[in-house]
């Protein structure tokens, strides 16, 4: 890109230093140097087009999902229940690169990388409505709202970014005592990697300076 830059600079300087003795036909010097110019920013266009394509359609795996919970059936609600419950997300939108189970309700990492996840949860408002994300069997966010009187209806959503490992799992818990809504796909779950990262790939930490004296 620099040799090229370098040429383009030679031609417009150049173009500015055409001789006006060139009287017999002046245009010719002007017309070949703007050909050239012309040339060079089709090729450099051809080239970033061709990089761009390159980058888009290799190495990055695509992985990505989007699921509600079934509407079938005649209760309106899940639970309450006694424990702690995994919800399953039956109803698929998107699962690209088929990393989310829709038997189970969780997502199992194929490749290390960093991912994203979002869950919305909705539920009638006479009772409690709580539920968490979980890694593995590590709670790492959750939404919760308590019984009321004085609306109808609650909905909260919650979200993460996680580093995750081939084979780490992904999941929504109901929290017991508490219900959710599976009306009109309402309560959803979804996710996709952001980027891959090698596997030797440790998570970077931050080099603090020493405390002054």
């Amino acid at each position: 890109r620099r040799m090229e830059l370098i040429k383009v600079l030679l031609l417009l300087s150049g173009l500015c230093s055409l001789s006006t003795a060139q009287t017999q036909d002046p245009l010719i010097p002007t017309i070949n140097v703007l050909k050239e110019i012309l040339a060079l920013k089709s090729e450099i266009l051809h080239r970033i087009f061709a990089t761009t394509v390159f980058l888009f359609s290799t190495g990055h795996p695509k992985i990505a999902f989007t699921a509600a919970l079934d509407t079938a059936g005649i209760n309106a609600h899940i639970g309450p229940f006694s424990t702690d419950t995994t919800l399953v997300f039956k109803h698929v939108e998107t699962n690209i690169g088929e990393g989310f189970n829709p038997e189970t309700g969780v997502f199992t990492a194929p490749v290390n990388g960093v991912y994203f996840f979002a869950f919305n949860c909705f539920a009638g408002a006479r009772k409690a409505m709580s539920s968490a994300l979980y890694k593995n069997e590590q709670h790492i966010v959750s939404v919760w709202d308590q019984p009321t009187t004085g609306d109808n209806e609650d909905n909260n959503f919650n979200a993460a970014t996680l580093l995750l490992e081939p084979g780490d799992r992904v999941y929504i818990r109901l929290w017991k005592n508490s219900h959710i809504s599976k009306l009109d796909k309402h309560s959803t779950f979804s996710g996709f990697l952001i980027y891959p990262l090698k596997s030797e790939t440790s998570t970077p930490t931050l080099q603090h300076p020493p405390p002054a004296n």
